[in-house]
């Protein structure tokens, strides 16, 4: 498995199959950076009549980067779930990615991603029938429980008769949402029961958390999530820890530029600037909150109903206040 070394061991990166935010658009600024060793795509709905959708055949045939894909399936049904893994066959993906812990309440209700952690017997019908189906490694995400982390060994001994090739393993129940603390231990007993490679996920928000956790739970790597879209540079920053140097630390123009590749993916020809400013505020209010909660830069950019009110709150932040921190001018914003 490629990955970084941290005492002496490897260790694998993947971004967070992030619905709606881990688009080929935001894939395509984050290899400008540094990608992960993996990207898994925001799922892929599996029912009757689904087909691959727009965003995953844009992300399939359009992205620039090279580290290898998954595609995630969301569903219930096996024969679904054979009928779609068909559609994709020669699409020149690397796995399939079997969603097991989506803690939305409307995905719950359709009995679908997380909602299946308390129905085995289908996740293993599931699995049986991609097996079959595909020569595909197939990987799950899961939580550690659809209620209770006691539920887990019952998880684990369900997912240990099959040969998976990789867990992704977020370290809270679906009940727990993101609120609950991440249980690690769950995580180190995974990677004590499976063979295959355990990658942990949960409130990973920087390159040192990410060295922690994996020192702490001896998992084979982290899958990291919102810290991406705050960070694009955290995966630099792991490669760099992990080798011993000092971490890239962004400027105040290094974030200006990435506010400007942000504007640039969803401020698009044919498309309504109130769309684009919907599109760009999923990313720019984390951002901000990131950078100045509860300031000035992330009211005004909650507030923003245009690309021209985000570019003055953008200036007055990065080549304003963010320069009297000490930090170098930020380039003004392109209108």
């Amino acid at each position: 498995m490629d990955g970084k070394a941290t005492a002496g061991r490897k260790f694998s990166t993947a971004i967070a199959p992030m619905h709606g935010l881990a688009t080929r658009q935001f894939l395509d600024i984050l290899s400008d950076f540094c990608e992960p060793d993996e990207c898994i795509s925001g799922f892929l709905r599996v029912h009757e009549t689904s087909v691959i959708a727009k965003d995953i055949v844009d992300l399939i045939e359009n992205r620039r980067g090279m580290a290898p894909l998954s595609i995630q399936l969301l569903g219930k049904d096996p024969k679904h779930f054979v009928r779609v893994v068909g559609l994709l066959r020669n699409c020149g993906i690397s796995a399939i990615n079997v969603n097991l812990g989506c803690p939305m309440a409307k995905i719950r209700k359709k009995g679908v991603g997380g909602a299946l952690l308390a129905e085995l017997d289908t996740v293993d019908g599931i699995i049986s029938a991609l097996a079959e189906e595909t020569n595909l490694p197939i990987s799950v995400k899961i939580r550690v429980g659809y209620a209770d982390p006691l539920e887990f060994d019952a998880i684990l001994e369900h997912l240990a008769q099959h040969g998976i090739a990789a867990l992704y393993l977020h370290g809270r129940t679906v009940m727990g949402l993101y609120s609950e603390p991440v249980d690690f231990a769950c995580i180190s007993k995974a990677k004590a029961v499976l063979r295959c490679p355990v990658i942990a996920n949960g409130d990973i928000k920087s390159a040192e958390e990410a060295m922690a956790v994996v020192e702490k739970t001896y998992a084979d790597g982290v899958m990291i999530g919102r810290a991406a879209v705050t960070n694009p540079w955290i995966f630099r920053q792991i490669n760099e820890i992990a080798s011993g140097l000092e971490p890239f630390a962004p400027s105040g123009e290094d974030y200006a530029n990435y506010i400007e590749k942000l504007k640039a993916s969803t401020h698009r020809p044919g498309v309504s600037e109130i769309r684009s400013i919907s599109a760009i505020k999923k990313y720019l209010v984390p951002i901000a909150d990131s950078l100045d909660h509860g300031g000035d830069f992330s009211i005004k950019i909650r507030r923003a109903e245009t690309f021209h009110a985000i570019g003055d709150a953008c200036e007055e932040f990065f080549i304003g206040e963010w320069a009297n921190r000490g930090d170098c001018d930020a380039p003004k914003w392109q209108s």
